[in-house]
């Protein structure tokens, strides 16, 4: 393959400026072609090549070309190409003329391994369909609960894997025929295609007896964006339109899944006949389940903006955007058991339709030099056109004697914020600036109908000297949420009808309050000294700190807090010399509250509770049903790198390596602890502390590059990778979990195994 390539580029005629000439176009560029000389890398989990491809045994790193028209030097075409044929390889053309025309072309695949082939399920997966080719046997006398089931499964089970594939390709085009007028087109396809996170699909009343069979989300999308544009630019101002448009089209929008618990209703064929009753222990219910996945919708926007040029050396920009989002796939039926009755749909499709409208207003002045004065407009309005859908008196479709009733309604919102700022130049080496932000928020359909926030704090930049500098900045946000309701009607509708706990918050809409603290700088020791080997060194450190309070949060999130110190060393005393170490720590702390609220008997350590009934219980006349949780999730990672140019070796008189050469080292190391601690409720359930989870991540990159002739050069690299974790959560994932869910089946294992990897590669790269 590279003898191929260097014929075809050593055959023609080349000038003195190492270009290769074609009659009028002129030729240069690079090519490299490499092998991992072992046969496949040791290891090819999951996490050790997540976003790449590492089971290539003939790798082409690179191919550049750049074309010219010697007669014409505006018109260009250059091509460069990665990873060649891999699951990770992007081609991409850039060609025009220089001021004219521009024109870029892309394709790229981005490959994402979610999990190792170390989980099983017994189903058979055609597009969005999971069937079976058989089902568990019946219990027998005395046998635990579920056994059946876990003897089948571990049976049958195959190896699977999660990884997803996406194919993206991009068009864009710019034509400016005069200085005035600018004409653009894109056009975007994305083809995300695999298997995703495993989820648990449902047969049987939740709260209940239920059981789970887990498969893996099939993922197969066609994404379709362009757009086309036209700007006009005059002496002082400009003015602009353009549309975007989207769809997107589910190749697998439904899912289907057949009931491994059917033992009882199949036929000596193995062909299943639904019963309306359903008993996971007694093999009847539904012999298939079906849910709806993502559905096929489609977007269009126009846009208008514009700026223009003031008096007192000020900028004026401004957009504003409208939009339709459309979406009416077809509802499927409440159910797939044919032993039920048929119940009527409200209407056969949601007919969606949003429409989105964006305005954007920026100012920019600086009237004298040592001020500048900033301040943005925005206002963005989700206008929810849905109809609310009301669906009533539907008959439980899981073997409970009851009806409910429920209403979606169409969720709606506007957002407006103003955001300003003031820098001012106090010194030559000292500025200020205070910045400030006000956002409103109005919604038809959260707990909170209003909220507000506020922030506000001072930015200050010192630089006494070029080897000397701070930065430091302090912020305090506020936001209020008044009315908090969970209760709200169109809240307990769309919930059938049930409440929560009205001291509940939830984080992202309750009251808090935010301190944000920022200090970063850095030195030169050593900037005094002639002597290079010293006045190169410099330090940096910074540290973030942010805390937030929750005050109006009884149960749920009560406080967190963030801290980030870090330290980093440069030293570069020459150009062929650079030495970097850097160091991480990260913590969050937290607390928060629960409540369990079930019915029981009276307690006597709360004689106030009522205990029959589980709506009227609230932590102040049931206290010991109270759960107090704290915990750190805490990491810290060190990266160290080091990237020198070698002098030509010379060993007892023999040059060994003529030229220079170039070596890179690069080390990571990362370590994760998460812990979490509760206590409380000691009427009921007492509350049980999480085992500590954690992760340890190393990884090594050498890469050597030595040009050996003038245009050729020599690439030697290196990859280790080592990854480590315990995590209760994904360690005890099984295809059957025995006495904690005896009537389910799981995907089972885990999505990171721990492993130790590493991989070396040899390669030619020519330069023409």
């Amino acid at each position: 393959m590279l003898l191929v390539l260097l014929v075809s580029v050593l055959v023609v005629p080349r000038n003195a400026n190492a270009q290769t000439t074609l009659g009028t176009v002129s030729m240069q560029g690079s090519a490299e072609v490499g092998v991992f000389p072992g046969s496949v890398p040791a290891t090819n989990v999951a996490k050790y090549r997540e976003y790449s491809d590492l089971a290539q045994q003939v790798i082409a790193p690179e191919l550049h070309l750049l074309l010219g028209d010697k007669s014409d030097d505006r018109i260009f075409t250059d091509f460069r190409a990665y990873n060649l044929g891999q699951n990770n390889q992007m081609y991409n053309l850039h060609t025009g003329v220089y001021g004219l025309l521009d024109i870029q072309i892309q394709y790229l695949d981005m490959p994402h391994y979610l999990s190792d082939d170390v989980g099983s399920i017994a189903f058979s997966q055609n597009g969005g369909d999971f069937s079976l080719s058989s089902h568990p046997a019946p219990p027998t006398a005395g046998q635990p609960p579920g056994k059946n089931i876990g003897t089948w499964v571990n049976d049958v089970a195959n190896p699977t894997a999660m990884s997803l594939l996406n194919g993206v390709a991009n068009l864009n085009i710019r034509y400016t025929p005069d200085p005035h007028w600018t004409y653009t087109a894109q056009f975007n396809f994305q083809n995300p295609s695999g298997n995703d996170y495993s989820f648990g699909t449902m047969f049987g009343p939740s709260p209940g007896t239920y059981n789970i069979s887990q498969v893996t989300q099939p993922v197969n999308y066609d994404i379709y964006n362009y757009g086309v544009g036209v700007e006009y630019a005059a002496d002082w101002w400009t003015l602009g339109a353009k549309y975007d448009g989207s769809f997107f089209e589910n190749q697998d929008s439904v899912l289907t899944w057949s009931n491994p618990n059917v033992w009882s209703e199949l036929s000596p064929t193995g062909a299943c006949t639904s019963s309306a009753t359903y008993s996971p222990t007694g093999g009847t219910g539904p012999c298939t389940g079906r849910m709806q996945l993502y559905p096929d919708n489609q977007a269009h926007t126009f846009t208008v903006d514009g700026g223009a040029t003031l008096p007192f050396n000020t900028r004026a920009m401004g957009s504003l955007s409208y939009g339709w989002w459309l979406q009416s796939e077809s509802f499927i039926p409440y159910t797939a058991n044919s032993a039920l009755p048929s119940q009527r749909l409200p209407q056969s499709n949601l007919g969606g339709d949003v429409q989105p409208f964006f305005a954007n207003a920026t100012l920019v002045s600086n009237p004298i030099e040592p001020l500048e004065l900033r301040g943005t407009y925005s206002y963005y309005d989700y206008n929810n056109e849905d109809p609310a859908i009301t669906f009533k008196g539907i008959k439980s479709l899981n073997d409970v004697a009851s009806t409910f009733t429920a209403t979606a309604f169409p969720f709606s919102f506007s957002d407006q914020n103003i955001d300003l700022s003031a820098s001012y130049r106090i010194t030559p080496t000292l500025a200020a600036r205070l910045v400030g932000r006000i956002d409103t928020e109005h919604n038809s359909g959260m707990m909170v109908l209003q909220q507000d926030t506020t922030s506000y704090g001072p930015v200050l930049d010192w630089t006494p000297s070029d080897w000397l500098e701070f930065q430091s900045s302090y912020q305090y946000a506020n936001r209020d949420s008044p009315g908090y309701n969970n209760n709200r009607t169109s809240l307990v509708e769309q919930d059938a009808g049930s409440t929560e706990l009205a001291d509940l918050r939830r984080f992202d809409e309750a009251t808090v309050h935010v301190n944000q603290f920022n200090l970063s700088g850095s030195l030169r020791p050593f900037h005094s000294s002639e002597n290079p080997q010293l006045n190169s060194l410099s330090l940096s450190a910074a540290m973030n700190y942010d805390d937030y309070s929750y005050p109006s949060s009884v149960i749920g999130l009560q406080h967190s807090s963030d801290y980030t110190p870090s330290v980093g060393v440069t030293y570069q005393p020459s150009e062929d010399f650079n030495l970097f170490v850097n160091y991480s720590w990260q913590a969050t702390d937290w607390n928060m509250a629960a409540m369990q609220r079930q019915s029981h008997a009276p307690s006597p350590i709360e004689p106030s509770c009522p205990a029959s009934v589980p709506d009227s219980q609230t932590p102040q006349n049931c206290p010991s049903q109270v759960w107090t949780s704290y915990g750190r999730d805490q990491g810290s990672s060190v990266d160290v790198g080091i990237e020198t140019s070698l002098p030509p070796l010379v060993v007892e008189g023999s040059q060994l390596l003529r030229n220079k050469s170039k070596l890179s080292i690069k080390y990571t190391y990362a370590v994760s602890t998460d812990l979490t601690h509760a206590n409380g409720n000691a009427a009921l359930t007492p509350a049980t502390s999480f085992p500590n989870i954690g992760t340890q991540f190393q990884e090594l990159i050498v890469q050597y590059e030595y040009p050996f002739k003038k245009n050729m050069t020599l690439d030697l690299g290196y990859y280790f990778n080592h990854f480590g974790e315990n995590d209760f959560a994904w360690d005890n994932l099984k295809s059957w979990m025995g006495s904690a869910s005896p009537n389910s089946t799981f995907v089972g294992a885990t999505s990171w195994t721990p492993y130790t990897g590493n991989a070396g590669y040899i390669a030619l790269k020519y330069r023409f």
